[in-house]
């Protein structure tokens, strides 16, 4: 489903409602504020109990959320998600999209399409948030998955 927001408390209310209503829940969210998402995405998480983790996926290895690594271990910053065994919540924002290498854009396609990383699924009580700038027909094709438009 594709929604469009142009007022801050109307996205903030999709993503709170999100984080109760979906178990696991995927967003694709394009935007061009990266600031006013970063607070939202905050204030998200402080009123619904969960951890906020903000990773921009620039700064990922190509391997890093691939199977191709010879190790199997779950990534630092990643593992207090995967490992929630109490169902807590977290907020996984991964920012950046539109400038990550190419297979790390693929690889977080796949955990959006597969709702788990190296067979680890998320926990109830995980909202996974992929942000780009500008709008990417591969992400944009994921039928399941929410697309939320926030644009100025």
């Amino acid at each position: 489903m594709i929604y469009d927001f142009k007022k801050y408390d109307e996205v903030k209310k999709f993503f709170t409602d999100s984080c109760h209503l979906h178990n696991p829940c995927e967003v694709i969210l394009f935007h061009d504020q990266r600031d006013t998402v970063n607070k939202m995405l905050a204030e998200v998480a402080q009123e619904t109990g969960r951890k906020l983790i903000d990773k921009d996926l620039s700064t990922l290895l190509p391997n890093e959320l691939g199977s191709m690594t010879l190790d199997r271990t779950l990534p630092g910053w990643l593992s207090p998600v995967l490992k929630d065994k109490d169902g807590k919540g977290y907020i996984i924002y991964l920012r950046e999209y539109h400038v990550a290498p190419l297979k790390v854009q693929t690889d977080v396609l796949n955990v959006l399409i597969k709702k788990n990383f190296e067979g680890v699924e998320f926990p109830k009580n995980t909202l996974i948030v992929v942000g780009a700038r500008k709008e990417d027909e591969a992400a944009e094709g994921l039928t399941h998955t929410h697309v939320v438009k926030f644009y100025k």
